[in-house]
Order: C-alpha cells, then sequence, then structure tokens
C-alpha cells in the first residue's frame, strides 16, 4: 500500500511538471517531490536538468529508487523487531537484503532467527549453561525452598532472569543489565493453541476468581496482623468485627477461637479489597472523564458543521456523544480490568466502633469574668 500510493504520488507530480507553464528550479522540485513521497531522493546533475525539462523521462529512475527504500526501510523494521523480540542482534547486513525478494528475505531471516535461537539454547540449558549453574547455586544455598509451593515459584522466576554485561554507549561504560532470558508465553501458547475458547474462558475466570480470593487472603492476614498489634478488644479492628457479633465488640481477641480469627480475617480482607477496588474504579473514571469531556466539546464545535450538509445538528450530536459515551464505558472497563491485580493500594486508617454510644461530654464551666460582679462593667468586644 505504502509503494502503490507513493509511485501514484510520483507519477502525478511529474506530470504535473510536465504541463507546468511555469518552470521551477530542479532542487526546488526535487525538495518538494522528497516531502511529497516522504523518501531522500538523490539525483545527479543530468536528472536534475531532465527533472525540469522533460520530467517524465525520469519516472524509471525514481520508481526504482522508491523501491529500493521502501525494500530498505521494510527490511530495517523487520529485522529490528525480530532482534527486539528476540533481545539480541542478528548481525545481518540490512543494505545487502534489500536487493533479495520477501520470499528470500524471509527465508533468510528465518534461518538467521533459528540460528540465534539455537545458540541462545545452548548458552542457557546446554552443558554447563546458565541456568543450569543458577540452579546448583540455588539449591547449594537455599536447599529448603525446593520443597516448597513459594520456593519452587520463587526459584523458576530467578531462572526466567539473568543478569549480563552490556555498553552503555551514552555513558561509554560497561554495565551489567538484567534480561528475560527464558519467556514462557511461548510455551503457554503452544499449550492453549487446541483448547476450546469456551473452555479456556472458563478457566481463566476460575484463575482470576481464585487470585482475588488470595489476594483477600493475603490482605486479611496482613491487616489482622497490623492491627492485632495494638488492638485491646475486638472493637480496634473497626467495622469487620461486627461479623462475629455485636454484643463481642470488649471481647479479647486473645479469646478468638480459630474459625472466629479466619472469619474475622476474611472480612478484613474482604473490605480490604473492596476499599482497593472502589478507589480504583474512581480513578479509572476520573482519568478517562477529562478526556471525554474534552472529545464531546470537539464534537459540539464541529458538529455545527453538520448544518452545511443538510443534516440536523442536534441529531447528529445525539447519535456521535452516545456512541462516545459507550466508548468510554467500554475504555473504563478495560483500564480496570488490566490494573485491578497490579494495584497498589493506599494505607488507609481503620475506625474504631464502640459497643456504646458515645456520651457527649458536657461543656467545661466557664470560670467568673473579673467585671462580672461589678454593676455596670463594660462588656469586652469580641475580635475576630
Amino acid at each position: 500500500m505504502q509503494l502503490a500510493e507513493r509511485l501514484d504520488t510520483l507519477e502525478t507530480f511529474l506530470e504535473a511538471q510536465r504541463d507546468a507553464e511555469e518552470k521551477r528550479r530542479a532542487q526546488e522540485l526535487l525538495d518538494e517531490l522528497s516531502s511529497l513521497l516522504r523518501l531522500p531522493l538523490r539525483l545527479d546533475n543530468d536528472q536534475m536538468r531532465l527533472l525540469v525539462n522533460d520530467p517524465l523521462a525520469l519516472l524509471d529512475d525514481l520508481r526504482t529508487q522508491v523501491r529500493l527504500q521502501i525494500a530498505q526501510i521494510s527490511a530495517a523494521r523487520l529485522i529490528g523487531a525480530v532482534e527486539h523480540r528476540l533481545g539480541e542482534n542478528l548481525n545481518l547486513d540490512k543494505t545487502a537484503l534489500t536487493h533479495l525478494e520477501w520470499d528470500g528475505l524471509s527465508a533468510y531471516l528465518r534461518q538467521a532467527t533459528f540460528a540465534l535461537l539455537e545458540r541462545q539454547r545452548e548458552r542457557l540449558v546446554g552443558t554447563n549453561g546458565q541456568v543450569l549453574r543458577d540452579l546448583d547455586l540455588f539449591l547449594q544455598r537455599q536447599p529448603s525452598e525446593a520443597e516448597t509451593e513459594t520456593g519452587r515459584l520463587r526459584l523458576l522466576i530467578n531462572l526466567m532472569q539473568g543478569v549480563r554485561t552490556a555498553f552503555d554507549p551514552k555513558t561509554h561504560r560497561q554495565v551489567r543489565q538484567v534480561y528475560t532470558r527464558l519467556q514462557p508465553v511461548f510455551l503457554a501458547a503452544r499449550r492453549l493453541e487446541n483448547l476450546d475458547a469456551r473452555d479456556l474462558t472458563d478457566d481463566i475466570l476460575n484463575h482470576l476468581e481464585q487470585a482475588r480470593q488470595a489476594l483477600q487472603r493475603a490482605w486479611g492476614e496482613s491487616e489482622f496482623a497490623r492491627l492485632g498489634q495494638n488492638a485491646v478488644r475486638l472493637a480496634d479492628f473497626g467495622p469487620a468485627a461486627v461479623i462475629l457479633g455485636p454484643d463481642r465488640a470488649d471481647a479479647s481477641p486473645a479469646a478468638l477461637t480459630e474459625s472466629e480469627r479466619q472469619a474475622l480475617m476474611a472480612e478484613l480482607g474482604r473490605r480490604a479489597l473492596n476499599d482497593q477496588h472502589r478507589a480504583l474504579l474512581l480513578g479509572a473514571i476520573s482519568e478517562l472523564w477529562v478526556d471525554y469531556l474534552t472529545r464531546v466539546e470537539a464534537l459540539r464545535v464541529s458538529i455545527g458543521l453538520e448544518a452545511y450538509a443538510q443534516r440536523d445538528p442536534l441529531v447528529q450530536y445525539k447519535s456521535k456523544a452516545s456512541e462516545m459515551f459507550q466508548d468510554l464505558l467500554v475504555e473504563i472497563r478495560a483500564l480496570v480490568t488490566s490494573r485491578v491485580f497490579a494495584y497498589q493500594p493506599r494505607t488507609y486508617t481503620i475506625t474504631v466502633v464502640d459497643s456504646a454510644e458515645a456520651v457527649p461530654e458536657s461543656p467545661p464551666a466557664r470560670s467568673a469574668s473579673p467585671s462580672a460582679g461589678k454593676p455596670g462593667g463594660k462588656k469586652k468586644r469580641k475580635r475576630h
């Protein structure tokens, strides 16, 4: 598409220059044509004269330049995307690859990619590979970690990342970089390849529900430990203590049974997670609402032009504003969904709930004014 559009623009420009009555300078024409094609064109002296006197004579040469530069840009972008995904350079000559056809370029790039992946595999998990060395070192330092699920998970996370020495072009110094050397997404994609869409959806929803329950459980334990340090009675745990009964607000936390302790932690986690979700939803709405109002204002300004096209501006405004509001709801849902499991909540304060209503204190007795016993004493004027 880019090549066809540029070739059409090139031909149209040369035809317009041929039919133009006023002759312009060659450099001015070349600059304008390069700007239209968004490509740096180069012509020698003879070609510059032809550009002024006989522009269509350069059509084939300029087409060749456009095709060559488009091929160079496409090849450079493709190689850059592959290198960025692999995390290493393929060390390919991008200029030499531009003369290949697309099939030849794809085959050559695929061969170079497979060779790099094989070298990475040998370096990581081959004989005396980095992953094997790190695994042996981890098991020697912490042999008991491999016996627990949490320890094995921590081990897998550590094995996925590595440290390498690189050269910083800004400071011209060697630096140590932490990079991801194992990508589990490919293994996951291969396992999900032949699964039914409904079964996959159910599995994802079940996994997210388990993640929510795990977060709620973790926050419940954290809040119970934090509040339990200074809690003298159950009322010090805040409104969550009501789940154990309103008449137990003055009971001691040490007298709780295991089931009551679990129920209190579950309620603390539920309230904490609910507050987090509320803050997340409010933040997403506030973030997107400003942009929505800006777009609605721009729509209100531009919709006035609909009257010139014999359309009812009010009908057009209501229709497009309704579509924009539906898009806003979709954006809010997407933003909340993307952040709900990565949201870092703010620390909030638990309000102590007392079993008895607070009795208002009697106001302190006013001290007698020195001038109160004197008849006709002047009252002091209050200064605001």
